[in-house]
């Protein structure tokens, strides 16, 4: 699958209110993280929240705990992004 076509898999479950995780992607936890970070920083998605484990400031010593995908949301990018498909 392209990144493109996953993107675009993920905006439609979240748009269909199912709450997409990693494993359906085949992805570890923490690429899976930065991906979600991925698309909330190019405001495609909204209300996500990534539990790191530790409270280290340093990036390269964090780890995921998890990513909470429940609160999330389509943003207006996000819903236009859908429609070009």
């Amino acid at each position: 699958m392209e990144i493109k076509e996953i993107i675009l898999n993920i905006l439609n479950e979240i748009k269909n209110g199912t709450t997409p995780i990693h494993t359906a992607y085949n992805f570890p936890l923490d690429m899976w993280a930065e991906f979600i970070e991925y698309l909330d920083d190019k405001k495609y998605i909204t209300d996500v929240t990534i539990y790191w484990y530790g409270d280290d400031d340093t990036y390269y010593d964090e780890r995921v705990h998890s990513v909470d995908l429940t609160k999330a949301k389509l943003t207006t990018f996000g819903e236009n992004l859908l429609l070009k498909k």
